[in-house]
């Protein structure tokens, strides 16, 4: 069926998501009309339960009914449509390429896990929260934007992107992974610790496959 038909994609979840967020923008830079189901996993679990009893976003829902979970396994199959219409997928689709996209988005994906879950770990009643594993959270996820950002320092002056010197999937993860950080945990986020990162962030937050995707839906 038609990928532009937008009255048959669904994406269900919010977009403080950072997964939730990167289909989104993903979507809208291959312009892939959807509806936003916008639905949160706690809050709104009875309405979320027909849908989606696995209370697993994003998910998102194919013309013909099928239902695909988890963020990387969507991404692939948008990067399918891309590829059938012509345009140049963010994930480039075999090679060395790929694989060095794919590393840099397992750094950022590493930097968003660590800081959902100390966004989980902070939920926790003040007695049963442990210090110890919150810093170890902490550790991991700065490291990994460290990591990033040694290879923003390292690739300056070729597009101002992460790998290759074009917009790749690499870019949206990290941003998307940035925004959930300054937005949700903003004390995690030292001012000035990550200039590339940050000017990465402000430059791709100012497109409009990013304005259309506001964090705090």
């Amino acid at each position: 069926m038609d990928a532009n038909s937008s009255q048959h994609y669904q994406l269900l979840g919010l977009y403080d998501s950072p997964f939730v967020r990167r289909v989104a923008v993903t979507m809208n830079l291959y312009e892939i009309p959807f509806e936003h189901v916008s639905l949160s996993v706690f809050r709104q679990m009875d309405a979320m339960r027909p849908l989606n009893p696995l209370f697993k976003v994003p998910m998102l829902t194919l013309p013909g009914g099928e239902k695909l979970y988890e963020s990387a396994y969507v991404l692939d199959y948008l990067d399918e449509l891309a590829a059938e219409r012509g345009l140049s997928p963010l994930i480039p689709r075999s090679g060395p390429q790929r694989r060095q996209v794919q590393q840099l988005m397992a750094l950022a994906i590493v930097a968003t896990e660590k800081s959902v879950a100390m966004e989980y770990e902070r939920k926790r009643p003040a007695e049963l929260q442990w210090p110890d594993w919150s810093s170890r959270l902490r550790g991991q996820m700065r490291q990994a934007f460290a990591m990033l950002e040694e290879r923003m320092a390292g690739v300056s002056g070729t597009g101002g992107f992460l790998h290759g010197g074009r917009l790749t999937q690499a870019d949206v993860t990290t941003v998307a992974g940035i925004g959930f950080v300054r937005t949700i945990q903003p004390d995690e986020w030292p001012r000035g610790q990550y200039p590339a990162l940050e000017a990465l962030a402000a430059r791709l937050e100012a497109s409009a496959a990013f304005t259309a995707v506001p964090l705090d839906q």
